[in-house]
């Protein structure tokens, strides 16, 4: 039983405090939204479920729009609290607003439109970060550490905060007076490690002591996602291999050695998904719902995706679908290579993203060239998603480096057979035991090393060999990728199991 004992000698609940810069369905860029959205529901049902008294509540900007969202989806923010915080020696006036849901987890909104009421969650389109970013997101730290309590109806147990933009709560709560608070730390993804300027340590409320290489210096500038990483009591990554790629030079980003030497404690836990809202049975979305015991409608699915993106297919036509940021970590200049060939490969490419501006362009000029073989729309549509994981016979996910991926999880939800690049997250999740295997139900799909269009072809030939040399091997592969628990619930019950742990470890650590 996941309690703490009050003053008066009562167990009560653990308290986690989750942070985040966004959390979906109100606020959502890219996989961080979309995980923050999902695992504090997540753990709280684990612990519902195995007797674990835990209370999750979330905390997160009140960005543009969000608001209006909430009204859309029938729900409104309760009334507002006044607060104070204090960022270095700069006061600021904030107002906190509840999202109630019964049984659930309480979102707080942090309401400061002079900081959030802004386009873009992190800076315009096309235009770059907010310059005041670090100070936007200091405030929601502060937030945290600060009120958290109040936010969570008592003392916070543990305080779980995601990526660079709250890599400031583990820094604030060790900096700070002492407290039997502990920190969790989740970085999903390395490469973005939250530089700013030297001379800002001051203005973020920091002592100049976090400024060395063992903490929070890096190359001249702070590093605020080093802070995080350095500071809490447990860092974790979004899979297993992830956590011990980035302890080598060429997945560190250059904080292998800070990751190997100063970082006490590395997790990797593995990212889910939301079962129940991914669920070909049950999807309004689609044209046809199907399931891994009835794969007939999916030819319905497939047949619409076709038709809609306007190519002639076969029987023996394969359909590859790519949903992503259109960025070189993701390998699409990698599948741009392969395109003058689609037509001797008797392929058609269907890619849904957006991202760097060069690639954007360079994709819109592939689908203009060879337009019988190829359809790209810029941007993002969620149900435009489903229906091409749905319809699609393949995904294409060649990146460079994975600290999770979503992507292949809902495609093998789906039936779509990944063909993965074997680094981070995909390496965990996409089960490659060669083509027998493969057409025997053992695997979930394609994976290779290499990293270049070569690997990538060879790849994807594979696969065309076994969806055409035996169909009935391919459904079995297909039920296989189906059937696997990408749910949270295993991942979630890791972090209960966490965050009793680190708890334990920080009430221990306080009191001696």
């Amino acid at each position: 039983m996941s309690t703490s004992t009050s003053p008066g000698g009562r167990a009560r609940p653990l308290r986690v405090l989750h942070v985040a810069s966004e959390v979906a369905p109100w606020s959502q860029t890219g996989g961080l939204g979309e995980v923050v959205g999902a695992l504090p529901d997540a753990v709280a049902r684990a612990a519902a479920r195995t007797g674990d008294d835990v209370h999750v509540t979330l905390v997160t900007p009140l960005h543009r729009g969000v608001a209006e969202r909430i009204g859309g989806a029938g729900l409104a923010l309760g009334e507002p609290r006044h607060h104070t915080v204090t960022v270095g020696a700069t006061r600021i006036e904030v107002q906190l607003r509840p999202l109630y849901r019964a049984g659930h987890v309480t979102i707080w909104f942090v309401d400061a439109p002079h900081l959030y009421d802004r386009e873009g969650v992190y800076g315009p389109r096309g235009g770059g970060d907010h310059p005041d970013n670090p100070l936007r997101f200091a405030v929601l730290c502060r937030v945290a550490v600060e009120i958290g309590a109040e936010l969570c109806g008592g003392e916070v147990d543990v305080v779980h905060a995601h990526d660079w933009q709250t890599a400031l709560v583990p820094v604030y709560l060790r900096v700070g007076p002492p407290t039997p608070t502990a920190s969790v730390f989740t970085v999903h993804n390395l490469a973005f490690r939250g530089l700013v300027p030297m001379h800002m340590v001051e203005a973020l409320g920091l002592p100049w002591s976090v400024y060395d290489h063992h903490h929070m210096e890096h190359w001249g500038e702070l590093s605020l996602l080093k802070g995080g990483l350095g500071y809490a009591d447990v860092a974790t990554t979004v899979s297993p291999t992830y956590a011990r790629e980035i302890l080598e030079p060429e997945f560190g980003e250059g904080l292998d050695g800070f990751l190997r030497w100063d970082v006490e404690r590395l997790v990797g836990i593995r990212n889910g998904i939301d079962v129940e809202a991914w669920d070909p049975a049950r999807d309004p979305t689609l044209p046809a719902r199907f399931s891994a015991t009835e794969l007939g409608p999916r030819q319905v699915c497939r047949r619409d995706l076709a038709a809609r993106h306007g190519l002639a297919i076969g029987d023996d036509t394969v359909i590859a679908v790519v949903v992503s940021r259109l960025a070189a970590q993701k390998g699409l200049d990698l599948i741009a290579e392969l395109v003058p060939d689609l037509h001797h490969f008797d392929v058609r490419l269907i890619v849904l993203g957006s991202g760097e501006p060069e690639l954007e362009a360079r994709w819109r000029w592939l689908a203009e060239v060879f337009r019988e073989h190829v359809s790209v729309t810029i941007g993002f549509d969620p149900a435009e998603a489903r229906r091409m994981f749905a319809g699609g016979d393949v995904l294409l996910m060649p990146s460079r480096f994975e600290p999770c991926g979503i992507g292949q999880m809902y495609a093998m939800r789906y039936g779509a057979i990944p063909i993965v690049h074997a680094v981070g997250g995909l390496r965990d999740t996409v089960l490659d035991p060669g083509d027998a295997g493969l057409l025997a139900g053992a695997g979930t799909g394609i994976a290779f090393t290499g990293g270049d269009a070569a690997a990538l072809r060879h790849a994807l030939e594979r696969a065309l060999r076994l969806y055409r040399g035996d169909r009935d091997g391919w459904q079995e592969l297909q039920r296989a990728a189906m059937l696997h628990d990408w749910s949270w619930g295993p991942s979630a019950r890791e972090y209960v199991q966490l965050y009793r742990a680190v708890a334990r470890a920080r009430r221990a650590a306080e009191a001696g």
